[in-house]
């Protein structure tokens, strides 16, 4: 089996989005949203993130950006997993991260029969998976800066979860 789809030509080109670098405006559209989030993060007090999970931040950015948005998923995870020990007491805060943490054993320990992201995936819903990767990079704000107000972040639709 071949791991990219046939491409359709339109007029000698390959439209293949996952591929090809994003524009100027969505990649900057991308990167002001995680930097606002960022900054309203970092006015909560909170004592800022170890060395290690600002480094893993600066991946999850680029990644992000980019629209590596599966990648964004199970790195987010990881890096809740690394830095935070405890499962917050907020029954809504430990929903949310039980659904990135279920979200990346999907992704990394792969069911053939029902697998949780495909290749077709890239091309059809796209635009869901952005917003999974969205919650992700939210959670991840919200653990490392649990003080920080992070509710006028918007997602739009909803998760493939």
């Amino acid at each position: 089996m071949v791991c990219s789809p046939v491409l359709e030509r339109s007029k000698g080109e390959c439209n293949m989005e996952q591929l090809e670098l994003p524009s100027d405006e969505i990649w900057s559209e991308r990167r002001f949203w995680f930097e606002d989030l960022e900054a309203a993060a970092g006015q909560s007090g909170a004592p800022a993130p170890s060395e290690q999970a600002c480094a893993l931040m600066i991946d999850l950015q680029s990644s992000f950006c980019a629209g590596a948005f599966s990648a964004v998923v199970i790195l987010a995870a990881a890096i809740v997993e690394a830095q935070i020990g405890d499962a917050p007491k907020d029954a809504e805060q430990r929903k949310a991260r039980r659904w990135l943490q279920d979200l990346r054993n999907k992704l990394v320990h792969e069911d053939r029969e029902s697998p949780a992201i495909t290749v077709e995936d890239h091309w059809l819903r796209r635009s869901e998976w952005e917003v999974a990767a969205r919650r992700a990079i939210l959670l991840t704000f919200t653990a490392l800066y649990p003080n920080a107000d992070l509710s006028r972040a918007v997602l739009s639709q909803e998760d493939p979860a």
